[in-house]
């Protein structure tokens, strides 16, 4: 049981290929750190609920959403594009369609995406647009993140951070980004995995605290 100092806060963690236990990592294994560059999570809690940040695909505005085939999965932009459909929560740097979100449910996505796998989709994957700027502006606080994360003690049952939200939000974008862009997209199950649900009006609130105050 993890203890916070602050009710409802969650812990950011940071992880990317070079983490054993991040499927990012057999990513690497199979194509090379080199075309995992880029590539990163933050997850708001110790496992779960993940966000996926990617480096711009080129010419993503060519075909939306991109047909994909894991068989033929080479390039740099096929990984990122395969990880994409994987994944519930994507961040993604391109300019002209900044500040947007794009919902691929998953009956497209087994429409357009072609594997040896007989296991279909059944989840959707919400993309939010950022600018370049702003993905680089991320991708520098999510590394400070990770730095933090390393500082982290366990005392017991109780769990000392630096990477408190409430706290990171005094200095950082990218929690703040998080808590107000994506945190309403997300799904009953991940909101109540953070102590978090939906009124009858859309709005997140608090549902109990987390751990001792």
């Amino acid at each position: 049981m993890k203890n916070y100092k602050k009710e409802f806060n969650y812990i950011l963690y940071y992880s990317d290929s070079t983490n054993e236990q991040d499927d990012l990592h057999f990513y690497a294994e199979d194509f090379g750190q080199e075309k995992m560059q880029g590539i990163f999570k933050l997850t708001l809690g110790l496992h779960f609920p993940e966000i996926l940040f990617l480096p711009k695909i080129e010419n993503i505005y060519e075909s939306w959403p991109p047909h994909f085939d894991y068989r033929s999965m080479q390039l740099a932009k096929d990984i990122c594009i395969g990880l994409l459909y994987g994944e519930s929560y994507i961040v993604l740097p391109y300019n002209e369609w900044a500040g947007t979100v794009r919902i691929i449910e998953p009956e497209v996505k087994n429409a357009i995406v072609q594997s040896d796998s007989e296991s279909e989709f059944t989840d959707k994957s919400i993309v939010f647009f950022i600018t370049e700027e702003e993905y680089e502006i991320y991708q520098q606080e999510a590394k400070k993140i990770d730095e933090l994360n390393d500082l982290e003690e366990h005392r017991g049952y109780e769990t000392i951070s630096q990477t408190r939200t409430e706290d990171l939000e005094k200095y950082m974008k990218v929690p703040v980004f998080i808590k107000e862009k994506i945190l309403p997209y997300f799904a009953d199950s991940d909101l109540y995995n953070i102590s978090r649900k939906k009124d009858e009006k859309g709005n997140i609130i608090f549902t109990q605290t987390i751990g001792n105050k």
